[in-house]
């Protein structure tokens, strides 16, 4: 499984080319069922467009994958990750990508991503890159 974080949305969306619009264009056209999202990054993802018809097209587009929810002990994992990460003097700018990065964590799931942050945590907590 494969968690596609607000940027690769955003390519995929905004610029409709590039390699995770290009991933994500191709898992969607499979039809199975490869791709989830975390309900923050539906909030980070819609809240982004400006007309109703593109909110209504991208809504109709993530409401078809599975949604992964994180519970307490992933927000625990998550305060956690960053405190480490911290600590090896990397600070990750927001709690935000902590939680998607502990949801993918705990679930094995990798993380389609053009966020720099996200490659600093893979490097340091294990986290996969799709």
């Amino acid at each position: 499984m494969i968690v596609v974080d607000t940027s690769a949305w955003v390519e995929f969306f905004t610029e409709g080319e590039g390699a995770a619009a290009d991933r994500i264009g191709f898992e969607l056209e499979r039809g199975r069922v490869a791709l989830a999202i975390l309900p923050v990054i539906v909030t980070e993802l819609l809240q982004g467009f400006r007309s109703d018809l593109d909110f209504e097209r991208a809504l109709r587009i993530v409401r078809r994958l599975p949604c992964l929810s994180p519970g307490f002990a992933t927000h625990v994992r998550a305060a956690a990750l960053y405190r480490a990460l911290r600590a090896h003097g990397i600070t990750v700018r927001g709690a935000v990508d902590c939680i998607i990065a502990a949801t993918c964590l705990d679930t094995g799931a990798a993380l389609l991503t053009l966020d720099r942050d996200f490659r600093a945590i893979a490097r340091h907590a294990g986290l996969r890159l799709a």
